[in-house]
C-alpha cells in the first residue's frame, strides 16, 4: 500500500488543459522564445510556459555538441544535480529512447511497448531514473535543417500519468519552437560578433565609413568619414541624399554626387553602399572624393564654361545624361547639348577620352568599332 502511494506521489497536481488551450501556449511560448536574449533566458522562458503545453513536473533541454548526443548546454526543471550527473555518467550510454530518437527523429516514450513493470527492469531505470523514480519519460528531437541539435525531455513520476499521441505531437512541436529560437539566437549572437569586429576595425582605419541601424535615426560616422563631410558644404545631410537615392533590397550599389568644398573647389563624392545580411535597415557607406576639378591644361582650345565644366565633371564621375539632368535641374536635351559643346571644344569624341581629360591624362583615340 505504502509502495502504490509513493508511486502515486506528484510533485504537483496536475493541469487538465482543453487542446485549444495547449495550442494557444505554444503559440505564446513561440512568441517569447523569438525575443529571449541568450541561452540562460531561453531556459527560463521555456520552462516558464511548457508545463502549460506538456503537464509533466520534471523536464530538461540539451543542445549538443554537433554530430554528437554529448552536450553542449543543458538546464532542467525539478530535476536534482545527483540525477543530471548520474545521467551523463551511466544513463545517456544506455538511453534506449535517446538513441531511438536519434534514429527515427522522432519523439519517444518509454512506455510505448513495454509496461512499467518492464521499464523498472531498464538499465537506465535501475542506474539513474530510479533516483526520481521517473515512470514516464518523453523524449523529442529538436531538428534544424534536417540534423538532430538536441532533445526536450519530460518525466512524470506520477503512475497513472496519461500519455496519448496528442501529447507527442505537442512535443514534437515545442521541439520545433526551441529549434527555432535556438537558430535565431545563434544567428544573432554570429552577426553582433561580426558586427563588434566591425565596428573595432572601422574605429581604427582610415577609411571613411558611414553606416546606419535599424535602431537609430542618425548614422554613425568613423573619424575619417566625419572628417571628410566637415570640408563639404553639404555636410552630414549628404548622407540621407544617399540612403534616399538607395534601394533598401540591393545588396550592393554604388553612386557619385557633384559636391563642393567649403572653400568653393568643386569635388565627386563617390560612395559603395550595402546593406548587412540579416539586419534590415542597417547599411554600411563607403565614402571617397575624387577632385573633379578639370587638370587639363591645352592652350589655344577655348575653355569651358561653369555649366560645361559641371556637366563635364559629373560624367567623369560615371553619371547618366538623365542622372546630370536630375542633379543640375535641366533637361536631358540641354546635357545632351552641352555634350556636344565639350567634345568640340575639347577635340574629343567619348565619354572615356573626356574622363581621360579631366584627370590630366592624355585624350588618346579610341580605336574605331568594327
Amino acid at each position: 500500500m505504502e509502495k502504490q502511494q509513493n508511486e502515486g506521489r506528484a510533485r504537483s497536481a496536475p493541469c487538465v488543459r482543453s487542446e485549444g488551450q495547449r495550442y494557444a501556449s505554444l503559440a505564446e511560448l513561440a512568441a517569447v522564445l523569438a525575443d529571449v536574449e541568450d541561452l540562460e533566458q531561453l531556459g527560463q522562458a521555456y520552462f516558464a510556459l511548457a508545463r502549460r503545453v506538456i503537464d509533466f513536473p520534471m523536464g530538461a533541454v540539451y543542445l549538443f555538441v554537433d554530430g554528437t548526443t554529448s552536450p553542449s548546454w543543458y538546464t532542467s526543471h525539478n530535476v536534482s544535480n545527483r540525477f543530471l550527473a548520474a545521467y551523463e555518467r551511466l544513463g545517456r550510454p544506455v538511453d534506449d529512447e535517446l538513441r531511438q530518437v536519434m534514429a527515427t527523429a522522432s519523439p519517444a516514450y518509454n512506455l510505448a511497448g513495454r509496461s512499467l513493470h518492464q521499464w523498472r527492469q531498464t538499465d537506465i531505470y535501475r542506474l539513474v531514473d530510479r533516483l526520481e523514480n521517473m515512470l514516464h519519460v518523453l523524449k523529442a528531437p529538436i531538428v534544424v535543417r534536417g540534423s538532430i541539435i538536441g532533445t526536450l525531455d519530460f518525466s512524470s513520476d506520477r503512475a497513472n500519468t496519461p500519455v496519448t499521441e496528442t501529447d507527442l505531437h505537442f512535443m514534437a512541436a515545442m521541439a520545433g519552437v526551441v529549434g527555432g529560437a535556438v537558430t535565431a539566437l545563434r544567428g544573432r549572437q554570429r552577426l553582433q560578433e561580426q558586427l563588434d569586429v566591425v565596428n573595432l576595425a572601422l574605429e581604427n582605419s582610415s577609411a571613411a565609413v558611414a553606416y546606419t541601424s535599424p535602431d537609430s535615426t542618425e548614422p554613425t560616422v568613423t573619424p575619417p568619414a566625419a572628417a571628410l563631410l566637415d570640408n563639404l558644404r553639404e555636410g552630414g545631410d549628404i548622407l540621407y541624399r544617399i540612403l534616399r537615392d538607395t534601394e533598401p533590397s540591393v545588396a550592393e550599389s554604388r553612386r557619385s554626387y557633384l559636391v563642393r568644398k567649403r572653400d568653393g573647389a568643386n569635388d565627386v563624392l563617390n560612395c559603395t553602399v550595402r546593406s548587412v545580411p540579416g539586419r534590415p535597415g542597417a547599411e554600411v557607406m563607403e565614402l571617397s572624393l575624387e577632385s573633379a576639378e578639370p587638370r587639363y591644361v591645352n592652350q589655344g582650345r577655348p575653355s569651358l564654361s561653369n555649366r560645361e565644366s559641371d556637366v563635364a565633371r559629373m560624367v567623369a564621375a560615371g553619371l547618366s545624361d538623365r542622372e546630370i539632368a536630375d542633379q543640375l535641374t535641366l533637361s536631358v536635351y540641354t546635357v545632351r547639348q552641352h555634350m556636344k559643346s565639350i567634345y568640340t571644344k575639347l577635340e574629343i569624341s567619348s565619354r572615356v577620352q573626356l574622363t581621360r581629360v579631366l584627370f590630366g591624362r592624355t585624350a588618346r583615340a579610341e580605336p574605331p568599332r568594327r
